[in-house]
């Protein structure tokens, strides 16, 4: 199923069961993908192209000097400009095959096939693209949409548990940043994850996207939950799952909202996200881990009237709000500090009770 999306959109995005070698590119293409889907991909009937790299690329080599092997081995193979690259994997390979797309000859086309759900609801779409530096996460990166993205739910089959909630927490996002709080409850409640709440975030995200391309305005609304949960990531040495940080940080953003004056969120949102959320409390960082990093975030930027002497630091932060669509406010990186001592207070409270 081809999804629609708005008029001009620089990607086509299909939502498939199974994989369809039709889509693959027409023309000269080579393939970057995680070597644990191989089998799957041959197995499906399709193709590998010549010269094709099958990978592993964990959370901690997110980095440049993953790419540089592979821009070497294009440049070796020839790759000319014609060529499209195809990623196949999750979030983290096809964030840096992406950026290494749009760093060969200074920009070749690609495509994207997410292989988890995370990628499919968030990561695939959107163009961004990045890689890690010691300071932060995803300071380093490019706007390189990938011409086509198919998302095939048979590539689910073989994930672990965790990797299935672990992109639950992006769909909540989409419905937070909404303020859908029947949607939102839904995805907390037990059960499998509905590929129709996939469809629904995509064409969200798509929509966001394609007002703003480069992330001036409202696509920084995509960023809810991002900011202590990168953080929290970092802070966890990445035993933190992305999905799992971005759903502390969900909690954080809401506890945070109320903080800053907004209507604050019930009981009946907070106590499952919290619940759901309980069996990560050992993992969370203390708050003067988060604070250098959140100094180091890609959306932090100078205060006004900040001087070379006194220099004050805000971030721009996404504040949910219950049935009413997230505002962005600009807060310094120490506005976090009591939603996080709230946060592990609400996920002891609830490991307490399980």
């Amino acid at each position: 199923m081809r999804l629609a999306t708005p008029s001009g959109f620089a990607s086509e995005v299909f939502l498939l069961e199974r994989p369809d070698g039709d889509l693959l590119p027409e023309g000269p293409w080579t393939l970057v993908g995680d070597q644990r889907l191989h089998e799957a991909w041959t197995g499906a009937g399709l193709p590998v192209p010549d010269h094709a790299l099958w990978v592993a690329v964990p959370e901690e080599e997110k980095r440049l000097r993953t790419v540089i092997p592979w821009l070497e081995h294009w440049a070796g193979v020839p790759l000319h400009r014609d060529a499209t690259v195809v990623a196949l994997g999750g979030g983290v390979l096809t964030d840096l095959t992406g950026l290494a797309a749009s760093l060969y000859l200074r920009g070749v086309a690609w495509q994207v096939w997410p292989t988890t759900l995370l990628a499919m609801a968030d990561a695939a779409l959107g163009g961004k693209t990045g890689a890690d530096l010691a300071a932060g996460k995803n300071l380093v990166g490019a706007f390189h949409p990938p011409r086509r993205l198919v998302a095939c739910t048979d590539f689910l089959a073989g994930l672990p548990e965790r990797h299935l909630q672990n992109g639950r927490w992006e769909l909540i996002k989409t419905a937070l940043i909404q303020g859908e709080m029947t949607w939102a409850l839904d995805m907390l409640q037990e059960g499998p994850v509905k590929i129709a709440w996939v469809e629904r975030a995509l064409a969200f995200k798509a929509g966001v996207v394609h007002r703003d391309p480069r992330e001036a305005g409202e696509r920084r609304l995509l960023n809810l939950g991002h900011t202590l949960g990168h953080a929290l990531e970092a802070a966890s040495g990445y035993q933190l799952l992305h999905g799992e940080a971005v759903g502390l940080g969900l909690l954080g953003a809401c506890l945070l909202a109320e903080d800053q004056g907004l209507k604050p969120f019930p009981a009946s949102l907070l106590d499952p996200l919290a619940r759901r959320l309980a069996p990560l409390a050992p993992l969370v960082a203390p708050w003067r881990d988060c604070l250098p990093l959140l100094t180091r975030d890609k959306k932090a930027l100078r205060a006004a009237g900040s001087t070379e002497e006194a220099p004050a630091i805000v971030i721009h932060c996404i504040l949910p709000r219950p049935n009413e669509p997230a505002v962005q406010r600009a807060l310094p990186p120490q506005a976090w500090e009591a939603p996080h001592a709230r946060l592990l207070s609400l996920l002891h409270q609830e490991s307490l009770r399980a």
